[in-house]
């Protein structure tokens, strides 16, 4: 099954266009190829990789939710106060780095040192 296919079928309603999908889908390959030091991505992978495309693609859609933005930091009961603070928004790299970190236990398995 191909990576594209598995993502489709974990995101049949909120799948983006197949431009935008195939951008996803190439930008964290790149990751997965940087972070193992190589120039493939093993068969082994493809399940991986999709729930990593996944991931980035409701973390996107997160980030762009007004609703999932705002958040309550703080609630006092005794003069009824609710305080909302704002979600942080990190930047396309710093999500990409915590993703990885996220899946390293997987990926650890299929790194090559490189000298």
């Amino acid at each position: 099954m191909e990576v594209i296919e598995i993502v489709r079928t974990k995101l049949p309603d909120t799948a983006p266009e197949a431009l935008q999908l195939n951008f996803y889908i190439e930008e964290v390959a790149q990751a997965i190829k940087t972070y193992c030091n190589r120039t493939d991505i093993p068969r082994e992978l493809a399940f991986t990789h999709a729930n990593m495309v996944v991931d980035m693609i409701t973390g996107e859609n997160r980030k762009n939710d007004p609703e999932a933005q705002s958040s309550v930091s703080a609630i006092k009961e005794g003069d009824v106060q609710v305080t909302f603070g704002s979600a942080k928004v990190e930047s396309r790299e710093r999500a990409t780095e915590k993703l990885l970190f996220d899946y390293a236990k997987q990926l650890n398995s299929f790194r090559k040192l490189r000298w």
